[in-house]
């Protein structure tokens, strides 16, 4: 019988652990940066010229194209020649992309807290500021080309939003839209869509703004949008008839997140609509347990199961507040609910 010498096994569970699973995505930011699924759009072509089209290191980028094989989004097509894949496809800046996605969720903003997660863990409290010499968001004050990535990285999750919405909720009747931190606009501009009628106020940070600007631009309803600079956790903007809440509770702690639904409750007129779309936890283990981590060592703050998030709603004073029903999607992570200023 072969015995496994234990320095072997030790060797072959170190596969197991995948503690390298960081640098995929770092190939891919850097894959993004380069725009090589740009380059590669037209067809095969050979790693010199690639160099020659990024402006690289030729060898280097030699060497980062077999890795870039390896997560599968080129495939050789010949000798020193690459293809892109259709998973490649995903990261062109010419077609529906999550290029900005994995720039910015690999990049030094939202990675580098994590390399304090002893800290978090031992103290609760996030390590961004010591990690970024700020938080998050005055980090991208400092970094607006890192900050244009994260505004671009939230477009596909605001498309979803926007096209859930639009199904199972009556918008026609809105006339005023509050999207309350609501950078990229592109779920205020599909809701405004829905709502020929509105207009909308877009709330976020002074920093934010410009990008969200840029980003909307070409929309037919941006010309219904006013942007206002503001911090949530001070007011909001009144006189909405539906505001909209996406991803903001889930980044706060439990103070912060009452004082949001708290100045929501404030500022909206009796029989107002409050919609949050925010991911949940369930018993059911998912990729939102992770995002959960991401909020703590970022933030401090927490993604909620959807006892807890409607509960903190009703305890902010609003009333019939539920989960909207989206037909095969009733285990899915991300919740939308639904709220009533009495």
């Amino acid at each position: 019988m072969n015995v496994v010498p234990p320095e072997l096994e030790l060797v072959q569970r170190m596969g197991e652990l995948r503690p390298h699973e960081w640098s995929t995505g770092l190939i891919l930011r850097g894959a993004a940066l380069l725009g090589l699924a740009d380059h590669l759009a037209a067809g095969p072509r050979t790693a010199a010229e690639l160099a020659e089209a990024t402006r690289t290191h030729p060898p280097s980028l030699a060497r980062f194209l077999r890795a870039c094989a390896v997560t599968g989004i080129v495939t050789p097509a010949g000798p020193d020649e690459y293809a892109l894949t259709e998973l490649g496809r995903v990261l062109r800046s010419d077609v529906p992309s999550l290029r900005g996605f994995v720039i910015a969720v690999n990049g030094p903003g939202l990675m580098r807290p994590w390399e304090r997660i002893e800290h978090t863990l031992r103290t609760g409290r996030p390590s961004a500021t010591d990690t970024l010499g700020s938080d998050l968001w005055g980090y991208y004050a400092r970094h607006p080309d890192e900050a244009r990535h994260y505004a671009e990285s939230l477009i596909p999750v605001c498309g979803l939003a926007g096209a859930v919405l639009t199904s199972v909720c009556d918008l026609s009747g809105a006339r005023t839209v509050v999207d309350i931190g609501g950078c990229p606009g592109t779920l205020l501009a599909a809701v405004l869509a829905a709502a020929p009628r509105a207009r909308g106020v877009l709330l976020d940070l002074p920093a934010m703004l410009p990008h969200v600007k840029e980003i909307v631009a070409e929309h037919p309803a941006a010309d219904r949008m006013t942007l206002a600079g503001g911090d949530f956790l001070e007011s909001v903007p009144a006189g909405g008839d539906l505001y909209l809440l996406k991803h903001v509770l889930s980044d706060l702690d439990e103070a912060g997140a009452r004082t949001v639904a708290g100045n929501c409750l404030t500022a909206a007129a009796p029989g107002s609509r409050l919609l949050v779309i925010d991911w949940v936890t369930t018993e059911k283990p998912s990729f939102a347990h992770v995002t959960d981590i991401d909020a703590m060592v970022t933030f401090g703050g927490r993604i909620r199961s959807e006892y807890e998030l409607t509960g903190l709603l009703r305890e902010a004073g609003f009333r019939d507040v539920r989960r909207l029903a989206v037909p095969g999607q009733e285990d899915d992570p991300l919740a939308f609910v639904e709220a009533i200023r009495p």
